[in-house]
């Protein structure tokens, strides 16, 4: 396999995977819409990955990773969420610099690079995002559910919530960042939806500060609510 196509393969797995994390359906038309291409060239790519075994649909044509197609994910999303820990803790990145970054060092480093690399980050658990780090806890695949996260968009008016993660699954992850992080909505910040908007927007407090979000946003901001229960993920 080339390179280049071995970058699309392994995009196309990490979408996959974190589509279906997030609980959503993958359809050709919605990876399309995701990497601005047209239908025949997903057709394309996903066809050589179901020749690959990576791959396969239900009968509703939703597409989801066999055993082989996860595990491959995982490796690439692993040593992209620890690239991005190293820029961001140790080279002191901002978390957008970073994000596009560790997509260049994801296809570079060894299993010895990588062991390194988590061992001089003391093995942490989720990426800058908050997204899971394979490996870092019990099963990253039900990492949102395990910790009964929802969407930003579907939480409830004056109850108290923490931000859990801010979705991949997103078309321009750059101007996601920048907006969430001028807002101040990482991973870890306390938040309380005050009131919804006409037209659909809420009204969010976060640390003395307030934000006005469109419901497409909220929907990118996983969180839970904050209820003294311990979690129930647990690092290997």
């Amino acid at each position: 396999m080339d390179s280049f196509t071995s970058t699309v393969v392994s995009d196309y797995l990490q979408t996959i995977y974190n589509t279906t994390m997030e609980g959503d359906p993958v359809i050709a038309a919605s990876l399309a819409r995701r990497f601005r291409v047209s239908a025949p060239n997903v057709a394309a790519i996903l066809r050589r990955m179901e020749q690959e075994g990576l791959v396969e649909r239900d009968s509703h044509k939703a597409i989801g990773l066999t055993g082989i197609g996860k595990e491959r994910a995982e490796v690439v999303l692993r040593r992209h969420r620890l690239a991005e820990r190293l820029l961001i803790e140790l080279l002191d990145l901002d978390w957008i610099a970073a994000h596009e970054q560790a997509h260049h060092l994801e296809h570079a480093f060894t299993t010895e690079v990588e062991e390194r690399i988590d061992n001089v980050l003391n093995h942490p658990a989720t990426c800058p995002h908050g997204n899971p780090i394979p490996g870092g806890v019990r099963d990253a695949s039900s990492y949102l559910r395990d910790l009964d996260a929802f969407r930003l968009s579907d939480a409830p008016t004056d109850e108290q919530l923490e931000v859990v993660c801010i979705s991949e699954v997103v078309e321009d992850e750059t101007a996601i960042l920048r907006y969430v992080g001028e807002k101040g909505l990482r991973p870890g910040t306390p938040l309380k939806v005050r009131e919804r908007e006409p037209g659909g927007a809420i009204s969010v407090d976060a640390r003395g500060h307030t934000a006005v979000l469109g419901l497409d946003l909220a929907s990118k901001i996983w969180v839970r609510r904050l209820n003294g229960a311990a979690s129930k993920v647990t690092a290997q």
